[in-house]
């Protein structure tokens, strides 16, 4: 916006209008018979078009703006109503939670064109420390959606899963089909403070990795080489978190 009012042509008005002072005594005979009078109409119908164009593109800009910051103002409020510290349990669904990690990074997945594919198994509610399972969800989706631009491929799928298994244990996987993984760097990623992401600080999976440990569960990543995408997978028991049928 700034860019655009510094290279206005709004300021030619005030040439425009400097150049009819100096004729105000025969305004008519300028316009009539001097060339640059002659020239004035239609450059000044020009002007009018021109400064009609720019100002609704930057109504445009502005109608852009005014939502990403609607869009903030709601992320902010859903992450204060979620930020009720650990420890404390809520029975929730873990596809609500999954999709309102999804919520929480709509606007930027939509931004960059990342599809999402949706395969949730038929899963009992549980009660679980929401905050911690969504801090770790979000982070999940934010580093897929990082690896899917660094790819540079057009065709971005997000696989969402969540489904019971074996070993009385519940499964969210996080899949996208981005950069990948070396073989060498799947353990090293969840270390504190490695990252292979350029800018990236090395705290979200390590974090994310210590909240699953304190849910009783695990987070592990797969992913066959580069070039082939990633899996994240978050385990936590269904035995210490499942609600009882009395419930």
């Amino acid at each position: 916006m700034i860019d655009k009012v510094r290279t206005s042509k709004a300021a030619n008005l005030g040439r425009v209008a400097a150049l009819l002072k100096s004729h105000s005594d025969s305004p008519a005979d300028f316009l009539a018979h001097d060339p640059k009078g002659l020239q004035l109409a239609a450059y000044v119908g020009q002007l009018a078009d021109h400064l009609a164009a720019e100002r609704q593109e930057m109504l445009s800009e502005l109608g852009l703006l005014c939502g990403n910051i609607d869009h903030i103002k709601a992320i902010v409020a859903m992450q204060q109503n979620n930020a009720t510290g650990t420890g404390v349990r809520e029975t929730l669904a873990l596809t609500d939670l999954m999709e309102e990690a999804v919520r929480l990074n709509s606007e930027s997945l939509q931004r960059h064109g990342i599809k999402i594919r949706r395969e949730y198994g038929a899963v009992p509610p549980v009660s679980i420390d929401k905050h911690m399972v969504l801090q770790i969800l979000v982070n999940l989706i934010q580093n897929a959606k990082h690896a899917m631009n660094e790819s540079g491929q057009p065709d971005k799928q997000l696989t969402l899963r969540v489904e019971a298994t074996e070993g009385d244990r519940m499964r969210l996987s996080v899949i996208d089909n981005g950069v990948g993984i070396p073989p060498e760097d799947l353990t090293k990623i969840f270390g504190q403070g490695f990252t292979t992401r350029k800018g990236g600080h090395g705290f979200g999976l390590h974090s994310g990795a210590l909240a699953a440990k304190q849910l009783g569960g695990s987070l592990t990543a797969r992913s066959e080489s580069l070039g082939k995408g990633a899996t994240f997978i978050l385990e936590i028991p269904a035995s210490a978190t499942r609600v009882s049928e009395k419930t």
